[in-house]
């Protein structure tokens, strides 16, 4: 089979083919951004399909950067079951342009984000819905009050959809996942890890949910007694709706407070 990469625009798209046997790339060209599905069926068996996240230096979300991967989302879930992989691609436009051949840059920038796949290059897989919770999740929020959440990295993704009348503080990772947790009304959502506004948040938080890398991180940075939850290894937890959980609670050292 071949691997495929796609650079998104709002007009026209680029595509880069790798050969049947995925050494070097064999195919470039632009389409009209309409056309992009026939062009992947015209392609098809594809192993996998690479699309150029076109995220600012910033790391904010710009309309291209919604664009790009309300796309990848739209792709991932027609051709499934083909991977689909968001890969920055923030150089690549730019190298693509010093080669001066205007009319062909978006087909350019797909073979740079192509090439680096083939290097090795690591994308983020893309999925068209959060995972599965069970209503049973939600009864988390019955071990205490809580009103105001926050949630850090990958676990437990979707439980503000299942809260209602909560408050929730979301750091997202996943650039597709982001796009899929913005239509939540009772959240604040930033994509990536931003401690600095964690910290600023602290002391109103209630709860943290967050992945178990990040629980130390947590234990220094919230107040005493704030709960923390965490998704952990088979019969290391509570098993509640299909998961395995860790709850906790932020304890000071008082002998070095």
């Amino acid at each position: 089979m071949k691997k495929a990469a796609i650079d998104i625009g709002i007009k026209r798209t680029g595509f880069a083919f790798t050969d049947p046997e995925e050494k070097i790339i064999s195919k470039v060209r632009t389409v009209d951004t309409s056309d992009i599905d026939r062009e992947i069926s015209e392609n098809m068996p594809l192993s996998e399909i690479i699309v150029g996240f076109p995220i600012n230096l910033q790391n904010h979300f710009t309309p291209s950067t919604y664009m790009a991967v309300n796309r990848a989302i739209e792709i991932a879930k027609t051709f499934v079951p083909v991977p689909v992989y968001l890969m920055d691609e923030r150089f690549t436009t730019k190298i693509a342009s010093e080669m001066r051949k205007k009319h062909i840059i978006d087909g350019i920038s797909a073979s740079i984000l192509l090439e680096e796949r083939l290097n090795g290059s690591k994308g983020k897989r893309v999925f068209w819905s959060l995972p599965f919770l069970s209503d049973k999740i939600a009864s988390l929020f019955s071990l205490g009050h809580f009103n105001n959440i926050c949630v850090i990295g990958e676990d437990l993704r979707g439980i503000e959809c299942k809260s209602n009348g909560l408050n929730f503080l979301i750091f997202e990772e996943d650039p597709a996942f982001f796009v899929l947790r913005s239509s939540c009304k009772n959240c604040t959502l930033h994509f990536g890890i931003d401690w600095d506004i964690i910290l600023q948040s602290a002391n109103n938080i209630d709860m943290v949910i967050c992945s178990e890398r990040y629980v130390e991180k947590v234990k220094e940075i919230f107040r005493e007694g704030t709960l923390i939850v965490s998704e952990c290894s088979e019969n290391e937890g509570l098993s509640i709706g299909g998961r395995w959980i860790r709850i906790e609670t932020v304890k000071r050292n008082r002998e070095n407070s």
